[in-house]
C-alpha cells in the first residue's frame, strides 16, 4: 500500500506552540513500571522508548501522582517533588531523541484511589465503607497549587506538555460530574461551579508556565452512571475549556463502576469507534485539536476518522502494546505488516493482579529492556531479518506444529538470523487458532494467524504444510535444535467419550454440519462458552449501559439480531462452581449474559458421568441428583493432554517442547512460551 493512503493520519499538527509530527497517540496506561517510591526506572524508560522508536507522534506518560498522599497503584509514579525531575527529564531526553512530542498525565485520585486515604467533593464513591474526607474549601486551594508544583516539574523535566486527568472518576472528573459532586458552595451545584475546580487549575498552571507552554485536558465524554455526564454537557464542557485556553481536548470514558468502558474486551462489539460521535460534536465547537479512542484497530479506520475530520488525533493504546511499530508501519505504507491488539484484557489482567504491564502477542511489552538484540532487529521494518553476528552461530532450527507456539518460534529464530524449517501436518497454518477465530467477535486472532503467515514469509521460513516432522524426516534435517510444539489433545476418560457422536470444539467450529441439533458441551470454560455463543445462533447482540449508580453492577441490554435463528439447544456442562471461571473479569460478565440472552442453558457444579448414543447423564455435585440430557452432538472442550510426551527421545540435538505441549494454555501462554525459548538461540 502506499503511504500517501495515509496522508492525513501521518501528517503533523500544532497543539499550540508544540507541533506533533503524525497524529498517532500513545495515550497514558498505568504500568507498574515505575519504582516503589515512584521514580522512573529502567524498565519504564525502555518502555516509552521503544514507542518512540515505533513512530508514535505523541506520547502521554501515564498517571502522575501529584501529591503524595495519592495512589492508585502499588507502584504509583510521582511528580510531587522535586525530587522526581531528574528521572523524567532523563525520560523524556530518550523519547526526544526519536522526534516525539511528550506530555504526562497528571492525576490525583481523590475518592476512587485504590489505596487510602481518600477525598472527595462530596464523600460519593464506589468505596461505600470508605469513601474519604469531604475536602474543605482551604484543601481544595491547596490541592490545586499541588497541580501547579507538578506541572512546573513537568515543564522542568523537559516535557512538551501537561495532560490533566479530568476522566476515570478521579478527583477533577469528581468534581466535574454531577454523579459525584453534590457540593453546596462555589464549588458545587451548577455546570458553572462544577468546572470551577479545573478551570482555576487550569489559570493557575497557564500562569505559571507561561502562555506558550501548551495544557492539555482529558476527560470523559460518557460517564456511564445513571445521571453522569453525556454528549451534551462534554461539547458544552469543551467548549469552556477551550475558552479557558486549553491547548487541546483528550476524551475519554467512563468512571470506574463501568470500567468496561475504559478498554472494553472484544465481546462488546460496540467499543469500535466508541468516542468518535463525540469528538466529532466537539469538533464542530472549537478550534483546537481533539483527540478520539477506544475500539480503534486499523489504521484505515484512524486514517477516515481524522480525513472526515472527527478527530485530529488517535490515541492508539492497547494497539501500540501489541505492535510497538504501528506508527512506523502505516509511516512506510505496509498496514498489512501491523500485529494487532486482540482486545483480549490481558494487559489490564496484570495490572489488576498488581503485576508488570504485559501483552498476549508480544511478549516483549514490559520487558524491552531484557531483550535489546530482538528489539533492534525488530525497529528495522523492510529488512528481512536481524544477520547474526558470524556465520559459525547460524542454526538449523526445526519446529514441529504451525499452531502459535510454532509460528512464534520460528519467527523469532528467524530474526535472530537462523535457518528455520517449520512443519504443519495441517493444510493451514494456525492450529487451534483457527477454531478460536470462528465465535462471535473474534476475527482479531485471525488477523493474528494472518500476520504470522506473512511475517514467516518475510523472514524465509520455510514452512511445510500438510506434512508430519516425524522422526526419521527431522533426523535427516539435522538439526541444531528442536521445537516440539505439537500441542494437546482432549482427555477421553468419560464413559462413552469415543463414540461417533463425540467430537472436540476444534471440529466443531471448523466443521459446523456436524454438529446436530441439541448440543451438549462438555467444559464450562473460555473454550466451551465461546463455542456455545457461536452454536446458540447468536440471537442478541449485547451492549453495555454502564451503571445505574456509583459502585453498582453493571448493566446491559440484549438487542435482537435481524434474521437470526436457533438452530441448537444448547447445554454447557461444567465442574467447577462457575461458568468461564479462566476468564478475565472485562469478559466474564458480558459473556455470562450473552450466553443467557442467546437460551445456552449452563449447568455449573455438574459433572458429566456417562455419554450414550443421543444422551448425556449428568450428576449434580451440590444438589446430589443425577439428570439426563438429550444430546444429538457431544463437544469436548475441556481436559487437554500434551501431545508428544514420548517423541524424539534420546535425541543428539536438544528437543524443547512449547506452547499446549508443555501445559494447555491460552494463545499469551503459547506466545510467551515459545519467545522465551527461542529468543535464547
Amino acid at each position: 500500500m502506499k503511504q500517501n493512503a495515509f496522508k492525513n493520519l501521518m501528517s503533523p499538527v500544532q497543539i499550540g506552540s508544540v507541533q506533533v509530527k503524525n497524529r498517532i497517540v500513545f495515550p497514558p496506561m498505568n504500568t507498574n513500571l515505575s519504582s516503589e517510591d515512584g521514580c522512573v526506572t529502567p524498565q519504564m524508560e525502555e518502555y516509552y522508548v521503544r514507542r518512540a522508536k515505533g513512530g508514535a507522534g505523541l506520547i502521554i506518560l501515564e498517571a502522575a501522582g501529584v501529591a503524595a498522599d495519592t495512589r492508585n497503584h502499588p507502584r504509583q509514579p510521582m511528580i510531587c517533588d522535586r525530587k522526581y525531575t531528574a528521572s523524567w527529564a532523563r525520560l523524556v531526553e530518550k523519547l526526544h531523541r526519536y522526534h516525539a512530542k511528550v506530555s504526562v498525565e497528571l492525576v490525583h485520585y481523590g475518592s476512587e484511589a485504590s489505596i487510602p486515604p481518600r477525598v472527595s467533593p462530596s464523600g460519593l464513591s464506589k468505596y461505600k465503607d470508605n469513601p474519604g474526607r469531604i475536602l474543605s474549601v482551604e484543601e481544595i486551594h491547596r490541592i490545586q497549587e499541588q497541580f501547579v508544583a507538578a506541572a512546573t516539574y513537568a515543564k522542568q523535566a523537559g516535557m512538551d506538555a501537561i495532560t490533566l486527568h479530568g476522566c476515570h472518576g478521579y478527583l477533577i472528573a469528581e468534581f466535574l460530574s454531577p454523579v459525584f459532586n453534590k457540593r453546596t458552595d462555589e464549588y458545587g451545584g451548577s455546570f458553572e461551579n462544577r468546572n470551577r475546580f479545573l478551570l482555576e487549575i487550569i489559570e493557575k498552571c497557564r500562569k505559571a508556565l507561561g502562555p506558550r507552554f501548551p495544557v492539555m485536558v482529558r476527560f470523559s465524554a460518557n460517564e456511564f452512571v445513571e445521571g453522569g455526564r453525556e454528549l451534551a454537557e462534554a461539547v458544552a464542557l469543551a467548549k469552556v475549556l477551550a475558552d479557558s485556553g486549553v491547548a487541546a481536548i483528550d476524551i475519554s470514558a467512563s468512571q470506574p463502576s463501568a470500567y468496561l468502558m475504559t478498554t472494553p474486551p472484544y465481546c462488546l462489539p460496540q467499543a469500535k469507534g466508541l468516542l468518535v460521535p463525540y469528538s466529532e460534536a466537539i469538533k464542530q465547537t472549537v478550534d483546537i485539536p481533539v483527540f478520539t479512542a477506544i475500539g480503534i484497530r486499523e489504521p484505515e479506520y484512524a486514517e477516515q476518522i481524522v480525513s472526515e475530520g472527527k478527530a485530529d488525533l488517535v490515541a492508539l493504546g492497547r494497539p501500540q502494546l501489541a505492535d510497538p511499530d504501528y506508527a512506523a508501519k502505516v509511516q512506510a505504507g505496509r498496514p498489512e505488516a501491523i500485529r494487532h491488539c486482540l482486545s483480549c484484557e490481558y494487559c489490564l489482567d496484570t495490572l489488576d493482579d498488581d503485576r508488570q504491564i504485559c501483552c498476549a502477542v508480544n511478549p516483549e511489552t514490559g520487558r524491552e529492556s531484557e531483550f535489546p538484540i530482538l528489539d533492534a532487529a525488530c525497529c528495522d521494518h523492510m529488512a528481512a531479518c536481524a544477520a547474526p553476528e558470524d556465520n559459525a552461530r547460524r542454526k538449523r532450527v526445526v519446529v514441529a506444529g504451525g499452531g502459535p507456539a510454532g509460528m512464534e518460534a520460528a519467527r523469532v529464530a528467524a530474526l535472530k538470523g537462523h535457518e528455520v524449517i517449520l512443519f504443519e501436518k495441517r493444510r493451514q497454518l494456525g492450529g487451534t487458532m483457527n477454531a478460536a477465530k470462528i465465535p462471535p467477535h473474534k476475527e482479531m486472532i485471525g488477523k493474528l494467524v494472518d500476520w504470522y503467515r506473512r511475517e514467516l514469509a518475510r523472514l524465509n521460513v520455510e514452512v511445510r504444510l500438510g506434512a508430519d516432522a516425524t522422526e526419521e524426516v527431522v533426523d535427516a534435517l539435522k538439526p541444531d535444535v528442536l521445537y516440539l510444539a505439537c500441542g494437546s489433545h482432549y482427555i477421553k476418560r468419560i464413559k462413552g467419550s469415543s463414540l461417533s457422536n463425540v467430537i472436540s470444539a476444534y471440529d466443531a467450529l471448523t466443521v459446523p454440519d456436524s454438529v446436530g441439533k441439541k448440543v451438549v458441551i462438555v467444559g464450562g470454560g473460555a473454550s466451551g462458552a465461546e463455542t456455545a455463543e457461536y452454536f446458540s445462533g447468536q440471537l442478541v447482540d449485547v451492549v453495555c449501559l454502564g451503571t445505574e449508580k456509583l459502585g453498582g453492577r453493571l448493566k446491559f441490554e440484549a438487542r435482537e439480531r435481524a434474521g437470526a435463528e436457533q438452530r441448537h439447544q444448547i447445554t454447557v456442562v461444567e465442574m467447577l462452581d462457575g461458568i468461564c471461571s479462566d476468564m478475565d473479569v472485562f469478559c466474564r460478565e458480558p459473556v455470562l449474559y450473552t450466553l443467557e440472552k442467546n437460551g445456552v442453558r449452563l449447568c455449573p457444579s455438574c459433572r458429566v458421568e456417562e455419554i450414550t448414543e443421543g444422551k448425556v447423564r449428568i450428576f449434580n455435585l451440590k444438589d446430589k441428583k443425577e439428570e439426563v440430557l438429550k444430546a444429538d452432538t457431544v463437544i469436548l472442550a475441556g481436559g487437554l493432554k500434551p501431545n508428544g510426551q514420548e517423541a524424539f527421545p534420546d535425541k543428539p540435538y536438544p528437543v524443547v517442547r512449547i506452547g499446549d505441549a508443555v501445559q494447555a494454555g491460552k494463545i499469551k501462554d503459547a506466545v510467551y512460551t515459545a519467545y522465551m525459548q527461542a529468543v535464547c538461540l
